[in-house]
């Protein structure tokens, strides 16, 4: 199996973009559906050369088209100032970038200073325990309500449908042993949002978070 590291490593960021710039205007491997959005990733190795690479082809394919980024982050490898900071080099528009999983910390300087480059931040793995608990989870996204942030947030349980990233065993594993709790497509609507309007949020912020901050993101 290809994976990132050989796939990237055979091809320079020009020609990626340029894929990905088909992708967007032409359709995906000739179907003509065409991709609403660009999708990259910085995880626990950090910013390798090659991850910089599809980093600076995503943000080359988004100055071309207009279209908006959304960056998986790791907050514990402090991986989003270093995408933000190519993302910049290139020439980006920061109101159309989503720094995902933003909400995997609770450390709140850093994620004002991912805030000051005025992009968007996911708040978006309630459910997932491995990384922070809802109960920190809640507590940060409130502090955050409270200091004005709301139109910078968005709010998501990155719920899979399916997934095969594991073998079986191993997933069940990582389940007994609490790496996700009533982690479902309903999390966030059944256990979050009534939660954060008991510490104050208010209707006007949570429609911000939840429809006027992606339709804002994704240029609608």
């Amino acid at each position: 199996m290809a994976t990132v590291e050989t796939v990237t490593g055979r091809i320079d960021a020009e020609q990626l973009g340029t894929t990905l710039v088909h992708d967007i205007e032409q359709g995906i491997q000739e179907t003509g559906i065409k991709a609403a959005f660009l999708k990259c990733a910085a995880d626990e190795p950090g910013v390798t050369e090659n991850i910089e690479k599809v980093h600076r082809a995503v943000a080359r394919a988004s100055v071309r088209t207009g279209a908006p980024i959304m960056a998986h982050s790791r907050p514990a490898s402090q991986t989003a100032p270093r995408q933000i900071e190519i993302f910049e080099e290139e020439g980006v528009d920061l109101e159309k970038v989503q720094i995902a999983h933003t909400g995997d910390t609770d450390d709140l300087d850093y994620i004002e200073r991912v805030l000051e480059k005025g992009v968007y931040i996911g708040m978006d793995r309630y459910g997932l325990e491995i990384f922070l608990p809802i109960e920190r989870r809640n507590a940060t996204v409130t502090a955050l309500l409270e200091r004005g942030y709301g139109d910078r947030m968005f709010l998501s349980q990155d719920y899979c449908a399916t997934l095969d990233w594991y073998p079986i065993e191993v997933e069940q594993q990582l389940l007994a042993a609490g790496a996700a709790k009533d982690w479902s497509m309903t999390l966030v609507f059944d256990q979050v949002i009534p939660v954060l309007r008991d510490a104050g949020m208010t209707d006007d912020q949570l429609e911000m978070m939840m429809v006027e901050n992606p339709k804002r993101w994704l240029g609608r």
